[in-house]
């Protein structure tokens, strides 16, 4: 089976704090996604009320910014063609691929900064569509997904029909880092067969994914069933400084 390429998940806005009041920002919160070999960004988050919200929609790729492809560009790069003078308007191709299917143009105003990030982007939200984006990327792939599992923090039993083969188990985790770093986070799994709780799997190669005020926590792993019967993922979380927002399971084969 393919290992899933990682997403590059980014929660970094075009609406962070400028220096000067006059530059503006359209309302759209980004991630780059990395698939495929190539990168492109993502709209990943719409602040309600602003230019982005009234045109563009979650998933959307950004084609392009006033003529400039964004192919490969970085975060910071295509955040810096968003950007410009308060009341101007900047020119986006936006598309339902990285490969430009379904292009559209738009001519949308920058807002005021300072305005904008006063309205809220809900992080969990915007985390489990990013999970949802990921596994719609993987099925693309060719990747069978076996069951995903939306779920809010804590020590957790995922149930699932298993066969006689391996499969791969990815959990995904927001925390946030804003609390105590002294305090320990961290997570592991174990993956059994119900008939035969002997025959376990240990996860525990947790690692993060870049930082902000939320990091995605990333835990990788297979299980192999030597018969069939029912799979159990038991996702054990140590979060004593309370950092867990939000968790997504995902099993491929």
């Amino acid at each position: 089976m393919k290992k899933a390429a990682l997403f590059l998940f980014i929660i970094i806005s075009v609406l962070h704090h400028a220096l000067a009041q006059n530059v503006g920002g359209i309302g759209a919160q980004l991630l780059m996604d990395t698939t495929g070999g190539h990168t492109m960004p993502m709209v990943s988050g719409l602040v309600p009320g602003t230019a982005a919200d009234q045109f563009l929609k979650a998933t959307d790729y950004i084609i392009n910014v006033n003529g400039t492809s964004c192919l490969d560009k970085t975060l910071v790069e295509v955040v810096g063609m968003i950007r410009g003078e308060v009341g101007t308007k900047v020119h986006v191709t936006v598309a339902d691929t990285k490969e430009g299917k379904n292009p559209r143009e738009y001519d949308l105003a920058r807002g005021s900064i300072a305005a904008i990030t006063t309205k809220s982007i809900d992080p969990v939200a915007a985390f489990t569509e990013q999970c949802e984006q990921e596994v719609r990327e993987m099925k693309k792939r060719g990747v069978t997904v076996v069951k995903t599992f939306p779920s809010d923090c804590g020590n957790y039993f995922f149930n699932f029909d298993a066969e006689a083969q391996t499969y791969t188990i990815r959990v995904m985790v927001l925390e946030g880092t804003g609390t105590d770093a002294a305090k320990s986070f961290n997570i592991s799994a174990r993956v059994f067969d119900n008939a035969n709780e002997k025959e376990t799997t240990e996860i525990s190669r947790y690692r993060t994914e870049n930082t902000g005020s939320y990091t995605r926590g990333l835990l990788d792993g297979t299980a192999n069933f030597k018969k069939p019967g029912v799979g159990v993922v038991n996702v054990q979380l140590h979060d004593e400084g309370k950092k867990c927002k939000t968790m997504y399971v995902v099993i491929c084969k």
